[in-house]
């Protein structure tokens, strides 16, 4: 006979249908601290071992993620927290990613190691203790894990809501019959015209020079969003910017309007390069917000120009 200790929380009937199912007669014996008892042969002990572990490294893991992130990031709500617990921990063992030094499958297998090798010692097991010391690194890893999953996922609603922004701003510019050209490399950022000449808007400037946070992407939108040109061709010659791209949220701002250059001196670099238009001497901080703040200034600026010329190449 064997007695496994739970703690409330824990499945005692789901466990014992299990055990049952594998051929061990098992019942839950309810109470404060509720047990579920099993009743097998030698022959069915391993089997006995792996079915538990099994429930371990599924409900009680998942289960002690989402405690141990909703306790670190008490302000997430705890569905949302149990959502990314379930999809990390399902792509964990998916893809078989190593949490903790050992894949999900291996930590199973050296916790029915573990729980065999109890069994020979005591009829009575206490999961809880046992699993917390054997999966306590699992725990950890996995928890840091959704952690940053939760981060991503507010940076990506945040920046769903900054295109949605831009594309209302752009909305009330009427578009333009012009074509414009948008160059990104690693150092800057800046937009010339269809001859090549670049463009730049002395109201936008003026204001931009009020905020040292302000950057070259921050400049560059605000003129694209201001001109509201019919068509605009993106040359990317950072493609490995770190996430959202300028090049990506020109794209998506503007739809069908813009397109990805397939091929030039800038965003092909092992091509000859022909000299390139002077840029704008702003740096390439991320800077979401003033961008926000700096198309709503230059769009409501007394004296503003409502259709600026383009500025001389």
């Amino acid at each position: 006979m064997l007695i496994f200790e739970l703690t409330a929380d824990m499945d005692g009937r789901g466990l014992a249908a299990r055990l049952t199912e594998c051929g061990a007669a098992s019942y839950v014996v309810s109470g404060e601290c509720p047990r579920v008892v099993c009743e097998c042969g030698d022959s069915l002990r391993f089997r006995v071992a792996q079915l538990v572990a099994g429930m371990m490294t599924r409900e009680w893991l998942q289960l002690r993620v989402v405690q141990r992130v909703c306790r670190l990031e008490p302000l997430w709500p705890v569905e949302e927290v149990q959502f990314h617990a379930l999809v990390e921990i399902c792509e964990s063992r998916l893809q078989r990613r190593p949490v903790g030094g050992h894949t999900l499958e291996e930590w199973q297998a050296l916790l029915a190691r573990a729980m065999a090798s109890q069994f020979g010692r005591s009829v009575c097991v206490a999961l809880e203790p046992l699993a917390r010391f054997r999966l306590h690194r699992v725990v950890v890893d996995l928890a840091e894990r959704v952690r940053d999953r939760l981060l991503a996922s507010a940076l990506e609603d945040e920046y769903e809501e900054s295109l949605a922004m831009l594309r209302y701003l752009l909305d009330e510019h009427p578009s333009s019959g012009a074509e414009l050209h948008v160059y990104i490399t690693p150092e800057s950022v800046w937009v010339t015209d269809a001859e090549g000449g670049v463009v730049s808007d002395a109201q936008i400037e003026r204001v931009a020079l009020q905020d040292d946070e302000v950057t070259s992407e921050d400049l560059a939108m605000t003129l694209l969003i201001t001109r509201s040109p019919w068509h605009i061709v993106v040359h990317d010659a950072y493609p490995d910017a770190p996430w959202p791209s300028f090049a990506e949220t020109v794209v998506r701002v503007f739809g069908d309007r813009a397109v990805r250059c397939s091929g030039c001196a800038i965003c092909c670099p092992n091509r000859p390069r022909a000299a390139s238009p002077k840029r704008r001497a702003f740096g390439r901080r991320s800077s979401r917000g003033v961008r926000r703040r700096l198309t709503q200034e230059a769009e409501s600026a007394p004296g503003a120009p409502a259709d600026s010329q383009w500025g001389e190449g």
